[in-house]
């Protein structure tokens, strides 16, 4: 369970297009750049927020992987699924953490640094992980 007092983590992940990532593979700096523009942009720029991530953004198949994150730890007495939701509670290694799958990314809050959740899709190609609040960012495949 999330606690209200925990410190948490937000990790927003993408799915970046090949041609951005070969650009962007030695300076995600840049790609860490043109995303946070696009997060932070007003609501008269909308239109051309959504151009730019289609750009640079691959939209990841929701199905294949709520598929394959469950495949991976169904298993698992800490976990739990619902819908689009994954959650792991694991009282012995204090984890709690939840990765909401979307339609254009994947949203994972989390109390560690290094969420059980980022083992499952390591194995997926052009993630690239942005947590906005710390300004951290960098590629999990």
């Amino acid at each position: 369970m999330i606690f209200l007092g925990d410190v948490m983590r937000t990790f927003y992940i993408f799915k970046i297009n090949r041609e951005f990532k070969t650009i962007t593979r030695n300076k995600p700096y840049n790609l860490y750049l043109a995303l946070d523009n696009i997060h932070s942009m007003n609501s008269e720029n909308v239109s051309l927020a959504y151009k730019l991530f289609d750009e640079i953004c691959d939209m990841p198949n929701t199905k294949e992987l709520n598929l394959t994150i469950f495949n991976e730890y169904k298993d698992s007495d800490y976990y739990i699924k619902f819908n689009n939701n994954h959650l792991i509670n694991n009282y012995y290694t204090t984890e709690n953490s939840k990765l909401t799958i979307n339609k254009t990314y994947l949203k994972l809050k989390s109390s560690l640094n290094n969420p059980t959740f980022f083992k499952a899709l390591k194995n997926i190609p052009n993630l690239f992980v942005i947590d906005f609040a710390s300004k951290d960012y960098f590629w999990l495949s």
